[in-house]
C-alpha cells in the first residue's frame, strides 16, 4: 500500500465524488480518441479521474499518455499482468484539476498498437471539494497465472473521501465481474477483455475497507487497481 501527501483545494470538509461517463474501444490502434464524453458540472476544485483498462497482444505495452480536453493527466497508480511474455493487460487510474468544462474529448495514448481482440476502456470520474488531483493511498493487485481469484485492492478510507477502482481480464464472453466493497459502475468486454470499474462514497474510517474485484471465469490473467482520496 502507498501513501501520497496531498496538497488541498479550498471548500468544504468533503468529497463529493461520481461517476460521470464509461466507454471502450476494440480498435487496433495506438492513439483511443473517446469524444464529447461527459466530465460533469464545472467547479474551480474539481479532479477529474480515469479508471483505464488495456489489453494488448501484440507486443508488451504501455500507456504513455491520458488527456482529457488537451490536459494532461497524471498516472496515480498502475497494475499490470504479463501473459506468457508475449501480452500484456493494465489496471490504471490517472487525474488532473480540470476546472472547465462539462464534455471532453478524452485521448489513451499507448506506445504501440494493441493487436486484434484487445483495446481500451475508460471509466470517467468526476471529484470535487476539499480534494486534490493525488490520492492519499492506492493499492494493485495481479495474477499472471490464473490462480487468484478474486483480486484484493483494499484500501484506507476517511468519511466523506470517495474511492474508485478499476480491474481487467483475459476472458472470452460471457463478461460478469463481481465487487464487494465497492458499487459496479461498468462491466463490459472489450475483444477478449474484461473490463470493470466501481466507486465507493465513504460513509467512515476504516484501516483498511476491504474491497475485492472476482472474475467470472477463473484460469485467467487478471490486474487490478484503486485509489482513496481523503477529505481532510
Amino acid at each position: 500500500m502507498t501513501m501520497f501527501s496531498s496538497q488541498w483545494f479550498g471548500g468544504s470538509s468533503s468529497i463529493e465524488g461520481s461517476n460521470t461517463d464509461n466507454t471502450r474501444s476494440s480498435t487496433d490502434a495506438t492513439t483511443f480518441t473517446f469524444s464529447d464524453q461527459d466530465i460533469g458540472g464545472a467547479a474551480t476544485n474539481r479532479v477529474i479521474a480515469v479508471a483505464v483498462g488495456m489489453g494488448a497482444n501484440t507486443a508488451l505495452r504501455d500507456i504513455d499518455s491520458v488527456t482529457v480536453g488537451g490536459t494532461n493527466l497524471s498516472k496515480q497508480v498502475g497494475s499490470e499482468v504479463i501473459n506468457a511474455g508475449v501480452e500484456n493487460f493494465r489496471a490504471e487510474i490517472w487525474s488532473a484539476v480540470i476546472a472547465s468544462g462539462t464534455e471532453a474529448d478524452i485521448v489513451v495514448t499507448l506506445s504501440g498498437a494493441v493487436g486484434s481482440n484487445r483495446g481500451v476502456g475508460i471509466s470517467v470520474h468526476r471529484l470535487i471539494g476539499n480534494v486534490s488531483a493525488t490520492p492519499d493511498v492506492t493499492e494493485t493487485a495481479s495474477d499472471d497465472d490464473g490462480t487468484t481469484d478474486p483480486l484484493t485492492v483494499s484500501v484506507n478510507t476517511e468519511i466523506n473521501g470517495y474511492v474508485i477502482c478499476c480491474g481487467v481480464s483475459f476472458k472470452t464472453s460471457p463478461n460478469t465481474a463481481t465487487w464487494s466493497g465497492a458499487t459496479e459502475v461498468t462491466d463490459a468486454m472489450t475483444g477478449n477483455i474484461a473490463q470493470t470499474a466501481a466507486n465507493y462514497s465513504a460513509t467512515s474510517d476504516e484501516t483498511p475497507r476491504t474491497i475485492t474485484v472476482t472474475f467470472t471465469s477463473g484460469g485467467n490473467v487478471c490486474a487490478a487497481a484503486s485509489a482513496s482520496w481523503f477529505p481532510s
